[in-house]
């Protein structure tokens, strides 16, 4: 699968994330990230490479100009767009459930989205996704820096690996 790991600090957001795919059991370097920027909001997807795809290219609603105003944004308007892409490109399971995971930053502030499109924010600020998240949010949790957790990840998870970006939420809309 993937590593995608976000801090939010009062600082702002920092990314890190790897650029392996695996696939019927091959595993290859992505040529288009995992985490890229659509209509001035950030966007890591862990999962299908067909959402990843989608949502990069979709006509996403921007995040509002008052930061305040975010969470309802998350909630009434980007919420709904993930579950109709999702809902049009992916087919339904016997459990109901969507093998995904989105990370979105948007307004400094980072939210962890579900396969069902729900939505959470941590108190603790860090964030992550894909099968290596939980080994790089111990390592997070336990000093490490992100790019330090991204290798702990890669090292005890298989879906982890190759080059490893790192970059700030500032940065990444800047460009």
């Amino acid at each position: 699968m993937t590593t995608i790991i976000a801090v939010e600090t009062a600082h702002g957001v920092s990314i890190g994330y790897d650029s392996m795919c695996s696939s019927g059991g091959e595993k290859f370097e992505l040529e288009h990230p995992k985490v890229f920027t659509n209509n001035g909001a950030i966007y890591g997807v862990a999962g299908r490479l067909l959402l990843s795809t989608e949502l990069c290219y979709a006509d996403l609603p921007a995040p509002p100009k008052k930061k305040h105003k975010t969470d309802r944004w998350v909630t009434r308007e980007l919420s709904p767009h993930i579950r109709d892409i999702i809902d049009s490109v992916m087919p339904k399971r016997d459990d109901d459930g969507v093998e995904c995971q989105f990370l979105v930053i948007a307004n400094g502030r980072a939210y962890e989205i579900s396969g069902d499109s729900g939505w959470h924010r941590r108190t603790d600020g860090i964030y992550a996704i894909g099968s290596g998240c939980d080994l790089a949010r111990g390592a997070l949790m336990a000093g490490a820096n992100i790019n330090k957790a991204l290798e702990i990840a890669a090292d005890h998870d298989a879906g982890t690996g190759y080059d490893f970006t790192t970059c700030s939420a500032a940065d990444m809309l800047d460009e």
